[in-house]
């Protein structure tokens, strides 16, 4: 009986330590989600504070153009951040002067389209770091452009060149990009 009550007691401190030992992991367990909790508000912040970043950035350079070539009641360019499939995804949106978004592929016109994709062509660019050098290469950028508006698209590249430092190379056949100073004629 005795040898009975001892074993019954071995067992039962074995049981109290293991008890005290899931305790003691249940804490841990608590103190490292709750840890991982507040890294992922923070990672949420950073998260948020960059996509304003990229917005205020890329969609300033992009309204500029678009406002330089077709004037500043011309459309806006917007980044729209949305958690899809447990992911941040970002698409790019035009808004028009009435709060209008729009599908640049399908409500705009290739113009719009040209003078949006240089600008963020530019800004990124722009934003890559370490910084590269700073040219960009175009073949025939801004080919849907009306020869409207070709003139705004010249000075608008005259501006930026100078402005941010970047030197444009150009593949074109429309005789109004031509005539810049710098340029190189191959025949």
């Amino acid at each position: 009986m005795q040898s009975t009550l001892s074993a019954a007691s071995n067992k039962f401190e074995v049981a109290l330590k293991s008890v005290e030992n899931s305790k003691s992991s249940i804490d841990d367990l608590r103190d490292q989600y709750e840890a991982a909790l507040a890294a992922k508000e923070i990672v949420q912040q950073i998260s948020m504070e960059c996509q304003e970043a990229c917005q205020k950035r890329i969609g300033y350079v992009v309204t500029r153009c678009l406002q330089a070539v077709f004037g500043d009641q011309a459309l806006k360019f917007l980044l729209v951040f949305e958690r899809k499939r447990g992911q941040t995804e970002v698409r790019g949106v035009l808004v028009d002067a009435e709060g209008h978004e729009l599908d640049p592929l399908q409500s705009c016109g290739g113009g719009i389209l040209d003078v949006a994709a240089f600008g963020l062509r530019l800004a990124c660019l722009m934003l890559q770091r370490p910084q590269p050098a700073r040219v960009l290469i175009l073949d025939e950028p801004f080919r849907f452009v009306s020869s409207h508006y070709r003139s705004n698209v010249r000075a608008l590249l005259s501006e930026l060149s100078q402005e941010m430092g970047v030197q444009i190379i150009m593949v074109t056949h429309i005789e109004e990009f031509m005539d810049f100073e710098n340029r190189l004629e191959i025949e």
